[in-house]
């Protein structure tokens, strides 16, 4: 077995990392109010498809580059699953997928229809099976460096208007983050800041919908 885990691949799991995706799928399932770690990037991964399947209206994503893998090669955002996972979501009437980032996407010369997760959205609007929205907007600098300065700049996941992932410590080498799955206060929270600290400061990259 590969040293490396893979969370859609239950070969790759041991006892501990077996629990912990079954954790995440029950809390998830239940909505249930309780907070939990999820800083290995395996495990954001993981949690990043399962608020993407559960989402029923409205996802909102604060991210670095929208990162298609790790340096250690964990697939993140061009991962099949996860690609696959948003377009099941914006199939869905009246759904919203907002991501803000933090620095250029990462993709081929920067293109934005080069990044595999809006190639696969891009295919189901030329399919006619996109009903829902998508919209990439990039931070102003200004933007990032008063809430790096302010010490508030951490990446974050909100689906719908109760569950949430918020980073803690950004570094890459060890990236921290707590996740609550059922907490329509704190995500409400969570939510303002992203609606009024972020979102607005940002120019438009990709806007598809129905």
């Amino acid at each position: 077995m590969s040293n490396l885990v893979n969370p859609f691949d239950d070969n790759t799991w041991d006892p501990a990392e077996r629990a912990y995706f079954e954790y995440v799928d029950a809390v998830i399932a239940r909505g249930k109010n309780e907070r939990f770690s999820n800083g290995k990037p395996w495990h954001a991964a993981y949690l990043i498809y399962k608020f993407l399947r559960a989402a029923q209206r409205h996802v909102r994503l604060f991210s670095g580059t929208l990162v298609r893998s790790t340096t250690a090669g964990v697939r993140i955002y061009e991962d099949p699953n996860i690609v696959e996972a948003a377009g099941d979501f914006l199939k869905r009437p009246g759904s919203s997928l907002r991501i803000a980032l933090e620095k250029r996407i990462d993709a081929p010369g920067g293109n934005p229809d080069e990044h595999p997760l809006v190639a696969g959205v891009l295919r189901l609007k030329a399919q006619g099976r996109l009903r829902g929205s998508l919209e990439i907007r990039c931070v102003n600098n200004q933007t990032v460096n008063s809430l790096r300065q302010r010490g508030v700049l951490h990446h974050m996941m909100l689906m719908d208007e109760c569950g949430w992932r918020l980073e803690t410590d950004p570094n890459p080498a060890d990236v921290k983050a707590i996740v609550n799955a059922g907490n329509s206060e704190e995500a409400a929270i969570l939510g303002h800041a992203f609606d009024n600290g972020v979102w607005p400061h940002g120019e438009t990259l990709v806007a598809v919908s129905t």
